[in-house]
């Protein structure tokens, strides 16, 4: 091999920070080929969020990148459609990314699972890379440091929040860049990787710069500078970092607005002035392998970082070799970010003022890291401890231990047997360091230690996790992308799909297609309010199109419908398996279209278009809470101008029973209880339909799986889904005059029968309307997720220009090349009010706030160009003189 070209020929600090990337690299692909995930086994590296969205957003990431460009901006499969510029910027702008493009969707638990140990690696040589450069660290401690950073509790916590890990790979790269423009060093060091960090990932970096401002402050500390030279430095760090705020303001800009029509609407929700557990318990989590799944939703701070950096940490803070000034501040700072890990307010503030979902204390990374470098910055192998050092560190140490031994029984992340280890290894750490020395021996000693604890804490971890295996995934993937495959698309055709098994909320990114699922922590919030108003499952950061009526296929444009054929039902990843409600409503009304083994594709022919002409009544539109069939009944009616009956009424049971339950003369609102705790109990409702139309039941926000399983006529239903408002549950059509059985077993003691109520629809009414609604489509279609144009004749009482995209202020409609005001109908459809008659229409999108963001970073970036000109300028001219 060339010299060039051969790492191993390069000068020794170089092979060191080659090792430093491989040996946690090959670490944990050795640790994920022993638990056999694929490639090398049948399990996966797929859990929680990595197995149940994000693995989503890698497939959208890969349509996008390889043909569907337009959907970066907005995409017609988040849901019923929205803006996922914002969505781009949280999850997906990470370079690092560019690796899976060449695995299949069925092949991506493979592609990830290499992202995930190269990420590994990039962390550790990150640190190494960033003490070097401070030539705090050299040789094989560059190593030690290294893995400890990439092996971190945060770090091996979130791994599987890959978005995330970028974060911590870059930080060390923003403060050595830092550190070296304050010393005169070119600027760019700093603002290159503080400006990627904004690009990659706007909420990351956000804490990313809190952290930066207090360690500015830190640096102030190291020497006695005078004022003039702080304040150059002052202006130094502002002017670096308005320069990548100003670099990076096409993301973060449009970001930013986007945030305020998702997350930013639950901003300050819940905020309290407490400390949110016993902060004494926070000294735990610097013990091995201290996270679990309970730790997950409502956890502590993920901090462990090993013992190397806590002695390390203690002669910092106790040594005098240290300027006092420095060691004070690096304790207020200390001390502020532990508070920051226990009181609810500082809490907030570092996630941005909401508070997370799941995994709490994210921004503990920073804390970590400030650990891991002041560690950095201070061992030698000549540390040399004074007694009094010693014994008060050992009585700290031994509290702790007594402390942590009695609340052991109270903490659900740490057990006795992590308590002695992690306290026998720290011993042989500190025993160590007392016996400290060049001699090789005792580098060997300290690293293998070093190691030893990191990668038994890792695999601690990582053991408490449950996987998807490789074949559930695969075998579902497959069987979508077969059913998905018989679609025809075109751009000159919009159709959505709707589908009774799921096995994420994702799975039209998976599948390509668009349905009215999504699971984004940028969902729009009026997308939740309107499914909520129709009786759909939904959440602050997903919806669920999984129990639709015949009505709401027809409105939103659902052609075709996708259900098990109950084949291999008890197989994992199977479309069977994955079952929700089931549509027997659409029985012997939609048309078998096509099939394969495991779905049944059916066609619905009053599907209406994107776009149509309705009457101006809708603008009038009004929803209930909690009352979904009435919200449907006044939808369609302001749609058609009153023309039509009401489509859904209220009707009782024939009759009801119960077992082992107290009786009760009503249904909907009625509490019930055991009336023996040790036996089963349920209820039976009855009715007999009049007419082959289907009839729907409801189920209240209140009742959940917890309190219910439901059998109808005797065939088990899909647990009820996760959902805050009223619901709706599909019951068989064509089956008038034949007694219907709806039975509910109660899974607990007591139960209350929230909204749960019988509708009769009118299928008749709901054809029509729909017919009519067709009559005036728009024509001569072209689609993409970003530009829509065609034809259009309004009728004269039917000028609304009606569609069923998601209203966003990104949206512009164009008639006969001018431009309109657009409206909000229902408080969610995108409209228009335009004269009758034909028209030729357009509506593009484009993410508010791009083009300002677009101006500012294209100035910032001529702006640089003149700064580095005339840096490259002056240095010539300091040389020729």
């Amino acid at each position: 091999m060339h010299k060039r070209l051969n790492p191993f020929s390069w000068r020794p600090s170089t092979r060191i920070l080659w090792v430093s990337f491989l040996l946690p690299t090959l670490i944990m692909l050795g640790y994920f080929a022993y638990r056999k995930m694929a490639p090398f086994g049948s399990s996966s590296i797929l859990t929680v969020d990595l197995g149940q969205q994000y693995i989503d957003f890698f497939a959208s990431y890969k349509n996008a990148l390889t043909g569907n460009f337009s959907s970066i901006f907005f995409n017609f499969a988040k849901g019923l459609g929205g803006e996922t510029f914002g969505d781009w910027a949280y999850y997906l702008m990470s370079p690092t990314n560019l690796l899976l493009l060449p695995f299949s969707n069925a092949l991506l638990p493979v592609g990830i699972l290499f992202l995930t140990v190269i990420k590994y690696g990039l962390a550790s040589w990150s640190m190494a890379f960033a003490l070097k450069r401070m030539r705090w660290q050299n040789n094989w401690s560059l190593v030690f440091f290294g893995l400890i950073y990439s092996m971190s509790g945060w770090f091996v916590a979130n791994e599987l929040n890959l978005l995330w890990l970028d974060a911590a790979i870059l930080l060390p790269f923003i403060v050595v860049g830092l550190e070296k423009y304050l010393n005169e060093q070119s600027k760019w060091q700093y603002i290159l990787p503080l400006t990627a960090m904004l690009v990659i990932n706007y909420y990351m970096a956000y804490m990313v710069g809190l952290f930066m401002i207090l360690y500015f402050i830190w640096h102030l500390s190291w020497l006695p500078f005078g004022w003039r030279e702080r304040l150059r430095m002052l202006r130094k760090f502002v002017f670096g970092s308005l320069v990548s705020i100003g670099l990076s303001a096409v993301i973060w800009l449009p970001t930013a607005y986007t945030l305020l029509n998702s997350k930013g609407q639950y901003m300050l929700e819940n905020l309290n002035w407490n400390f949110e557990y016993n902060p004494a318990d926070f000294i735990g989590k610097f013990f091995l392998g201290t996270f679990n799944f309970d730790q997950m939703p409502t956890g502590l701070p993920n901090i462990f970082v090993g013992s190397l950096v806590l002695i390390a940490i203690w002669f910092f803070f106790t040594s005098n070799q240290i300027r006092w000034q420095t060691r004070l501040w690096a304790g207020i700072i200390t001390a502020f970010l532990v508070i920051s890990m226990m009181y609810a307010p500082l809490d907030l503030a570092w996630h941005a003022f909401q508070f997370p979902v799941w995994y709490p204390y994210r921004f503990s990374f920073v804390f970590s890291f400030w650990l891991i470098w002041i560690a950095g910055s201070i061992w030698t192998p000549n540390l040399k401890f004074d007694w009094w050092q010693l014994g008060l560190l050992l009585a700290l140490v031994a509290g702790s231990f007594i402390y942590l031994y009695t609340r052991l029984g109270k903490l659900n992340f740490l057990t006795q047997s992590q308590l002695i280890i992690g306290i026998s290894i720290f011993a042989l750490m500190l025993i160590l360091h007392i016996l400290a020395s060049n001699n090789n021996w005792w580098l060997w000693a300290i690293g293998i230690l070093t190691i030893g604890e990191m990668v038994t804490s890792t695999i601690w971890t990582l053991n408490q996790f449950t996987y998807l295996t490789n074949d559930e995934y695969t075998t579902y993937i497959r069987a979508l992308e077969k059913a998905t495959n018989t679609f025809k698309k075109s751009n000159r055709d919009f159709y959505r799909v709707a589908q009774s098994f799921q096995r994420t909320k994702g799975d039209p990114l998976q599948g390509n297609y668009y349905g009215a699922s999504t699971f984004s922590s940028a969902l729009e919030h009026q997308q939740s309010s309107f499914m909520a108003a129709i009786g759909q499952p939904e959440g602050d950061n997903y919806v669920s199109y999984s129990n639709g009526t015949l009505l709401t296929d027809d409105l939103l444009g659902m052609r075709y419908l996708m259900q098990p054929t109950g084949n291999a039902s008890e197989d994992k990843g199977t479309p069977s398996n994955m079952a929700t409600f089931p549509r027997w409503d659409t029985n012997g009304i939609y048309t078998i279209d096509n099939s394969t083994d495991d779905v049944v594709i059916s066609e619905n022919a009053n599907a209406l278009p994107l776009i149509f002409a309705a009457s101006p009544n809708a603008l009038n539109l009004h929803f209930k809470t909690d009352d979904p069939l009435t919200n449907q009944n006044r939808l369609w009616a302001t749609l058609t101008g009153y023309d039509n009956n009401d489509v859904f009424t209220s009707k009782n049971f024939d009759s009801t029973s119960v077992d082992n339950l107290n009786s009760s003369e009503t249904i909907t609102g009625a509490y019930f209880k055991k009336l023996d705790t040790t036996k089963p109990a349920s209820i039976s409702l009855t009715y007999t339909p009049q007419s082959d139309d289907p009839y729907y039941l409801t189920l209240g926000g209140e009742l959940s799986a917890d309190d219910v399983s439901i059998t109808v006529n005797g065939t088990p239903l899909a647990a009820i889904p996760s959902h805050r408002h009223t619901i709706i549950l599909p019951l068989p059509a064509n089956v008038s005059g034949q007694p219907q059985v709806i039975t509910l077993t109660l899974n607990k003691n007591d139960v209350w029968l929230q909204n749960v109520s019988l509708y009769a629809s009118n299928q008749a009414a709901i054809t029509a309307g729909a017919q009519q609604l067709q009559q005036s489509a728009i024509t001569d279609l072209k689609f993409s997720d970003t530009q829509i144009s065609g034809n259009i004749d309004l009728p004269a009482n039917q000028n609304l220009l009606m569609t069923t995209i998601p209203y966003a202020e990104g949206w512009k409609i164009e008639v006969d090349g001018k431009q309109v005001d657009s409206t909000k109908i229902g408080g969610f459809f995108l409209g228009a009010t335009i004269t009758p008659g034909q028209h030729r229409i357009k509506l593009t999108f484009t993410p508010p706030y791009l083009k300002w963001g677009l101006i500012i970073t294209s100035g910032t970036v001529l702006f640089t160009l003149g700064l580095l000109w005339t840096d490259t300028f002056g240095r010539r001219g300091h040389k020729k003189s």
